[in-house]
């Protein structure tokens, strides 16, 4: 019986030996498996980044501009001999007196907007 016993005890240590091994080979593949995807994770942002780079290096304006520019490309800056002048029949001297008179009333409207002592009064017909 002492030996059945010692058997017996010796038989439940294997078995608990085993899963325990077992247990610490899942959690170093586990943490293998996390490394990996640490790595891949690593190497995907760093794609993107160079990926980035590349997009706003093409939607930049010197790369359009070079683009438009080309010799292949159909784009070419305005030939001062191609604008069109119109003539709107005023005379120069009003134009630029009404303008001026323009940005007077845009500056009043502006001081008259900040006031906070002037408020408006309403007329009654």
């Amino acid at each position: 019986m002492r030996l059945s016993g010692l058997l017996k005890w010796i038989g439940f240590m294997t078995v608990l030996a085993l899963v325990y091994i077992h247990i610490q080979m899942n959690i170093i593949s586990l943490a293998y498996q996390g490394r990996n995807k640490e790595k891949t994770i690593r190497s995907l942002k760093e794609e993107n980044g160079y990926l980035t780079y590349a997009i706003l290096s093409l939607k930049s304006a010197n790369n359009i501009g070079v683009k438009l520019l080309s010799k292949d490309s159909g784009m070419d800056f305005v030939d001062p001999r191609n604008i069109v002048v119109l003539d709107t029949g005023e005379n120069t001297e009003t134009r630029i007196a009404s303008n001026g008179d323009r940005t007077k009333d845009r500056n009043n409207l502006f001081v008259s907007l900040l006031s906070l002592g002037a408020q408006a009064e309403a007329q009654s017909r």
